[in-house]
């Protein structure tokens, strides 16, 4: 049962730790001014300010700010009950009369890649079927990898970016060995399909070669929905865009940036409406019912 979060006890969120957990983290630093690109818009200059001292924010660009709960409105478009219940509700909020309070959610530990191998691993191919992925598909754009974590060595799936960082998942792992960055599939192409992760692009090749359509385009993956900034400089290069991105607040703003500077790109999500993302639908859908575009 989600908890009722007071407007006090959300003050007491640490603000920069909030971001974090949205996916900013701040460009500059200098002494308790964080400095971010604004949440609220793609720009290239950073204009959105943190004071942790205060715990106040304050958009440069926009010419406003105040505090979490004040982000929070006009970041989810929602009223202040909106806000407090259904984002910040159910998250263990602690109290504290002295110290800003930091949301439990620590930061991804380092990732260190040791060696990349084609994908054999029978347990990480298990994996992959259990999100209805076959390995005829996966092998194309995946691999195998040993790293490292805090000291020990683990194996998991890995889908590299274009700038040589890793995605990295397994039964019980997520998480990312750095540059973090987008995959930008080219094969030259005037048309791009854009995807939140590679697990969602695997669904659509997936649902596309059941359904007997070959494949001509050109594919982006974001791997975060941060990366959209960089994204736009690729996408203005299409004449056509799709869209298949998540169905919730980080999905609805993602596709509502690329919408903003591109008019032309179109938003696939009602073809898996009710469900979060593209490979929730292939797990739970009848592959029938699917129409290919």
């Amino acid at each position: 049962m989600k908890e009722n979060v007071t407007c006090r006890q959300a003050k007491e969120i640490d603000l920069v730790s909030y971001l974090s957990t949205l996916g900013y983290e701040p460009t500059k630093i200098k002494a308790n001014q964080y400095w971010y690109h604004s949440p609220f818009r793609i720009e290239r200059t950073p204009s959105f300010k943190v004071n942790r001292t205060m715990n106040r924010w304050y958009d440069f660009g926009e010419g406003i700010g105040g505090s979490i709960i004040d982000f929070g409105i006009r970041y989810y478009h929602c009223s202040i009950s909106d806000f407090l219940n259904s984002y910040l509700g159910g998250r263990q909020v602690p109290y504290n009369d002295m110290d800003k309070v930091i949301l439990p959610f620590p930061k991804e530990p380092v990732l260190l890649v040791n060696d990349v191998r084609n994908l054999s691993t029978i347990s990480l191919i298990r994996y992959l079927a259990s999100r209805m992925i076959s390995y005829e598909v996966a092998s194309v754009y995946l691999k195998e990898v040993n790293y490292t974590n805090s000291g020990r060595q683990f194996y998991g799936i890995g889908f590299q970016n274009n700038n040589g960082g890793w995605e990295i998942r397994s039964k019980h792992f997520k998480g990312s060995a750095a540059p973090k960055f987008l995959t930008n599939l080219s094969y030259g192409s005037d048309a791009i399909q854009v995807f939140e992760g590679f697990m969602d692009f695997l669904s659509f090749l997936q649902i596309n070669a059941l359904a007997g359509k070959s494949l001509s385009s050109d594919f982006l993956i974001l791997n975060s929905t941060t990366m959209v900034a960089q994204a736009l400089p690729v996408l203005h290069t299409y004449h056509s865009v799709d869209l298949y991105l998540d169905n919730d607040p980080a999905g609805d703003r993602a596709t509502s940036l690329i919408k903003l500077e591109l008019p032309k790109a179109k938003d696939n999500r009602i073809r898996y409406e009710g469900f979060n993302d593209l490979n929730e639908y292939l797990c739970v859908q009848e592959i029938k019912t699917w129409t290919p575009p």
